[in-house]
């Protein structure tokens, strides 16, 4: 009966956090107003914080005692993030002798056929331990002639797989093996990421996954909602519940205090919590808009024609010329440079099909009537099969070695500006705008959702800010203002 009753009360939540180099502890709990108004008169352990708009006390033995035995037959704590965050500061001398995730070899897992059976390639340079876990499964087979492993598709399911390398490796999909099957994108995702402790973060992923999102943007949402979770030492959904926009907007502006923090991505962590509270917890955070960044307007690195012609006249390797070519003669973004397949070229149009773009759009694009004898050559000699840029495999090429391509071309042309494979795209909407094209045609042929996002070209289009005549040209001035005789060169400064 007594334990009936003590399940029946409310629960306090103690959260400890880093301030001022001293560790504190936050209490949180549901709305309670004579719980509250109890709490709040025990000011020698606890103290209101502005800050915080919340409760808090030491993070030592003494007031945290004196707490529990005060709320006997008022309310019971729930001290889960005290024991997770003791357990955390034991670990950490541990933590910081563990080699970091770049360290781990990378893996490629590719589709393959061989003696008319489906495999899947198990590539990766030589490293021990990993050989040695391979040799120790049922299904796992070693293909002498291609140096490399490989598993039955139909002996192993994809997830599988993948919980069986991941804790050794860094893993690399092939584009063959999208769309994946919930179980395998949800290990991919979560692997062996403990920032959720001991909430399921199921329940979510199936929300994400059954409305259609990307694999990138269900583990942005996964990553940024684990963060919160650590972040405020969250060790359940009952924990969530109790939480609402001002501890949300707490989170967000101590995490911009720590500076280096782009608005985007508070920005996108809004939307995140926002979502998983309303899709998993049905909890709309109602009354209290939620802080957002206004991230700093950068104008978009444009390269002049003059630029672009020493790029790619520098590349002497057929294939990268090409590769860059196609991004700056379509306005390609580079991840649909490498999702480009043969049949996504229309010859007789002079046109490219971009397939399932950003914000999963389908788009028509140019392909340059110069260009394409090039791209015929490029063909010609390479001969690939699927996508328009293989791998060295067969695979699709990779957008860290089509990065690789673009630095060496700007290094052999003697380019240093700090220029990206992106500033292609942006050259190219550019160099249209200047050349007289509207720009509603090349909003289409960037996909752009909305039209301001291609009126920032008008910024940088130099043709236009040289036509502008300064509203100074047209005054009639006296006194210092002398017109220069004609004849006369006007005088520059410019060895000054």
């Amino acid at each position: 009966m007594e334990q009936a009753a003590s399940i029946s009360l409310p629960v306090i939540y103690l959260h400890p956090f880093a301030w001022g180099g001293k560790t504190l502890v936050r209490l949180s709990l549901e709305q309670n107003r004579e719980l509250y108004h109890f709490l709040y008169q025990q000011q020698d352990i606890l103290r209101y914080s502005k800050t915080f708009k919340s409760l808090v006390t030491h993070y030592k033995k003494e007031p945290l005692e004196k707490l529990k035995e005060r709320i006997i037959g008022r309310a019971r704590l729930n001290t889960t993030a005290l024991m997770r965050h003791a357990l955390q500061a034991k670990a950490e001398p541990i933590k910081k002798g563990m080699p970091p995730a770049a360290s781990l070899p990378l893996v490629q897992l590719v589709p393959a056929m061989l003696e008319g059976k489906t495999i899947l390639l198990i590539r990766f340079r030589y490293h021990s331990p990993l050989i040695e876990l391979l040799k120790k499964q049922s299904f796992t087979h070693y293909y002498a002639k291609g140096k490399c492993w490989y598993v039955q598709k139909e002996d192993v399911q994809l997830a599988a797989l993948i919980r069986l390398l991941q804790p050794m490796a860094r893993l690399r999909l092939d584009a063959r093996l999208y769309p994946l099957d919930f179980a395998s994108q949800k290990q991919l995702i979560v692997g062996h990421d403990s920032d959720w402790g001991s909430i399921d973060p199921e329940p979510f992923l199936n929300v994400l996954y059954g409305k259609g999102y990307s694999p990138n943007t269900i583990g942005t949402y996964y990553s940024l909602v684990g963060r919160f979770i650590k972040s405020n030492g969250i060790c359940s959904q009952e924990e969530l519940q109790t939480l609402g926009a001002a501890e949300v907007n707490l989170y967000h502006s101590r995490w911009m205090a720590q500076g280096n923090t782009a608005a985007g991505s508070v920005n996108q962590s809004v939307n995140a919590i926002k979502f998983y509270m309303q899709h998993v917890l049905d909890k709309l955070l109602e009354g209290v808009e939620l802080v957002r960044v206004k991230g700093e307007r950068q104008l978009p690195k444009v390269m002049s024609l003059q630029e672009v012609t020493k790029v790619l006249s520098s590349c002497d390797n057929l294939k990268h010329r090409c590769m860059l070519s196609l991004l700056y003669s379509g306005g390609l973004r580079a991840g649909e440079l490498i999702g480009l397949k043969l049949t996504d070229i229309d010859w007789e149009r002079k046109q490219i099909r971009i397939r399932k773009a950003k914000g999963k759009k389908d788009r028509m694009t140019l392909l340059s009537a110069v260009f394409c004898q090039q791209l015929q050559a490029y063909l010609a000699q390479y001969r690939p099969s699927v996508w328009v840029f293989e791998g060295q495999w067969g695979d699709q090429y990779t957008s860290s070695s089509l990065r690789s391509v673009f630095k060496q071309a700007l290094q052999k042309a003697r380019i240093a500006k700090p220029y990206t494979l992106h500033c292609l795209r942006h050259s190219f909407a550019t160099h249209l705008l200047e050349g007289g094209t509207d720009l509603r045609y090349i909003q289409s042929l960037l996909g752009h959702n909305s039209s301001k996002t291609t009126e920032i070209y008008t910024h940088v289009s130099q043709q236009a800010i040289q036509n502008i005549q300064s509203p100074l040209d047209r005054l009639e001035l006296t006194g210092n203002y002398h017109m220069l005789p004609s004849g006369i060169p006007q005088q520059t400064y410019d060895k000054k």
